[in-house]
């Protein structure tokens, strides 16, 4: 969208797609995303201070898992379908995570 925009053009949310928009999350001044929303409907606050995009993506990813497992009793099936990840997903990340779908 940057390339392609014309010299002086100001790129706001309000000029991408829905998809784009529905995806940002709002920062605040002191350096913590205040709401990541993803198929969970959970807020996820994470701080980024300090903190690298690996560990923070990681963070993010451990507790909308959690949050999926606890929602639906631990149900492997209906969490993954939630996260739009397949079964064997799922539990590729509960192991790379070091959890367990009890979490």
């Amino acid at each position: 969208m940057i390339a392609r925009s014309e010299d002086g053009t100001l790129i706001t949310p309000e000029t991408t797609s829905p998809e784009l928009r529905h995806m940002s999350a709002p920062v605040t001044p002191a350096g913590t995303v205040t709401s990541i929303s993803g198929g969970t409907g959970a807020s996820v606050n994470v701080p980024l201070e300090n903190v690298t995009l690996a560990d923070a993506l990681a963070e993010v990813e451990r507790r909308m898992i959690a949050e999926a497992l606890r929602k639906h009793n631990g149900n492997i099936s209906r969490a993954a379908r939630e996260l739009g990840l397949t079964r064997r997903g799922l539990y590729l990340k509960l192991d790379r995570h070091q959890m367990s779908a009890s979490a």
